[in-house]
């Protein structure tokens, strides 16, 4: 199944008209909701009453959402938080999306469980690498090597963080009849990593699938960090979601065709019969869009 994500056609300004549309003539079998929804707007707006009345699916949506529409300079909790009662609230909205999804016959609930403050941030990452400034002598390259420093120091701290949200998620996701599946984090500003994901995936077996995201393993490959052909195919075999995009840099999220991805990845895709959830900035044409189903 191939679904077109909410980030194409943002449903906000319109509650989906736009996007359901665009499903429809482009021969999409439905929607993912993901940025642009939040519970309010899930739950009360056109968008999933359209989509089903013009015979699309709505299979998955991205977890946690907000209650309603974010107030300039708020975020979400994160179900990454060193803070318990962060966590907490996350899954609170988390298992409110479970039972929401599962109200309109969706299956698949992807996670994620959100950034991780380091003191070097990824800004100033960003920067240097946009100057070419990554060198392990420049300022850039120094800085990139304290924040995987702090982020490996802190990783049994985050781990547990993650099973911990993931100990309480589950039960609520089979309750929903829906399954759960892991946003993959490649730089050390996100979580899981590839290495927390295959953990975490041990720990709760087939109850917890991964998200299989190019664009983000391009980001990876961009910071010159590398990923074992090993596990690779691990992650690729217990992927349950393809995110179906592309990236510039460190910047993923293009609609697939429109940036980069990393040829070596391309051996280990997920099998075909995955759903494939087709995501891009908002600013992608009709034709961009339709050409990136193909």
């Amino acid at each position: 199944m191939v679904v077109l994500a909410t980030e194409i056609r943002p449903p906000q300004a319109d509650g989906g008209e736009r996007l359901t549309r665009l499903a429809a003539e482009t021969g999409a079998a439905g929607l993912h909701l993901g940025a642009g929804c939040d519970l309010e707007l899930v739950a009360g707006g056109p968008l999933v009453r359209s989509a089903l009345r013009l015979g699309l699916e709505v299979p998955s949506l991205t977890l946690p959402m907000a209650e309603r529409r974010l107030a300039t300079g708020k975020r979400l909790p994160r179900l990454a938080a060193p803070d318990r009662d962060e966590r907490g609230a996350a899954i609170v909205l988390a298992e409110r999306g479970l039972s929401l999804g599962s109200s309109f016959g969706a299956g698949m609930a992807l996670l994620d469980f959100g950034g991780v403050s380091l003191a070097a941030t990824f800004s100033e990452v960003a920067e240097a690498f946009a100057r070419r400034a990554l060198a392990a002598d420049d300022p850039g390259g120094l800085r990139l090597a304290d924040a995987l420093a702090e982020r490996r120091a802190r990783g049994p701290e985050i781990l547990d963080a993650c099973r911990w949200s993931l100990e309480r998620l589950v039960g609520a996701s089979e309750r929903a009849g829906m399954r759960l599946s892991l946003q993959l984090g490649v730089t050390p500003w996100q979580a899981p990593s590839p290495r927390e994901a295959s953990e975490l995936h041990a720990t709760f077996g087939a109850a917890l699938g991964i998200v299989w995201d190019p664009a983000r393993l391009a980001v990876l490959s961009a910071l010159e960090l590398t990923l074992a052909d090993d596990r690779c195919k691990a992650l690729a075999a217990a992927a349950s979601v393809l995110l179906d995009n592309d990236a510039v840099g460190l910047v993923p999220g293009y609609l697939r065709g429109l940036g980069e991805r990393e040829a070596r990845f391309a051996a280990f895709s997920p099998p075909d019969t995955v759903l494939r959830i087709i995501t891009g900035a908002a600013d992608a044409t009709d034709s961009e869009v339709a050409a990136a189903l193909v």
